[in-house]
C-alpha cells in the first residue's frame, strides 16, 4: 500500500511512499517535531526535500533532508562497494519514493541510466570534428573510438549499437 503526500510549494505535485515508510516517519519523534511530512517541498531538481534554517549565535545553520536518501538509507539494502553509491529511481520518477523504485548504484550506472542528455550535436557520445561526426563510448574508464560518420545520426546509431553490446538496453540510448 502507498501513501501520497502533497508538496508544500507545489499544489499539483506529491510524493508517493510506502505505508511502511510513512509509519516509520510518523513514529520518529524528531521528524514529527520538525513537522517533516507537512513541510516537504519540491527541490529545484524535483526531489522531495525538507529544508529549514536554524538561527544560532554563530549564524544560520541549514538542515536539508532528501526524502529518497532518508528512505534508501533506512530501508534499501546497500551493497558493499569501494565506490561511492547513489540512490537511483528505477522508473526515473523522482517523486516515486516507493521501496521497489529505489536502488543503490555507482555514478557510472547512474549516468548510464539517465535519459536527459544535452550536447551540441544533440546525441550522447557524438562530437563534431571539422565536417564529420565522431562516435565515442566509454567503458571501464577507457574510450572506445567508434569511427567518423557523415551525419550525427549515423554516429548516434554506432554509439547505440556499441552501448547495447556493452551495457544492454539502458536509458542512455540516443533517440533517433
Amino acid at each position: 500500500m502507498s501513501v501520497k503526500i502533497k508538496l508544500k510549494n507545489r499544489e499539483d505535485k506529491y510524493v508517493v511512499i510506502d505505508k511502511k515508510v510513512f509509519d516509520d516517519i510518523e513514529s520518529n519523534e524528531y521528524l514529527m517535531s520538525i513537522k517533516f511530512l507537512d513541510n516537504l517541498r519540491a527541490h529545484s531538481n524535483g526531489y522531495g526535500v525538507f529544508q529549514r534554517c536554524i538561527t544560532t549565535k554563530k549564524g544560520p545553520v541549514y538542515e536539508t533532508i532528501y526524502l529518497h536518501k532518508y528512505v534508501a538509507e533506512k530501508f534499501v539494502d546497500k551493497p558493499k562497494s569501494d565506490k561511492k553509491l547513489f540512490v537511483r529511481f528505477i522508473d526515473g520518477d523522482v517523486l516515486n519514493v516507493q521501496l521497489d523504485n529505489l536502488e543503490w548504484v555507482t555514478m557510472n550506472t547512474l549516468r548510464r541510466q539517465m535519459k536527459n542528455f544535452k550536447s551540441k550535436t544533440g546525441y550522447r557520445g557524438v562530437t563534431k570534428e571539422k565536417n564529420r561526426f565522431r562516435a565515442v563510448i566509454y567503458h571501464e574508464r577507457k574510450a572506445h573510438n567508434l569511427g567518423f560518420y557523415d551525419t550525427a545520426e549515423e554516429a548516434a546509431q554506432a554509439y547505440n549499437k556499441k552501448s547495447r553490446e556493452l551495457f544492454g538496453e539502458t536509458g542512455s540510448l540516443n533517440e533517433l
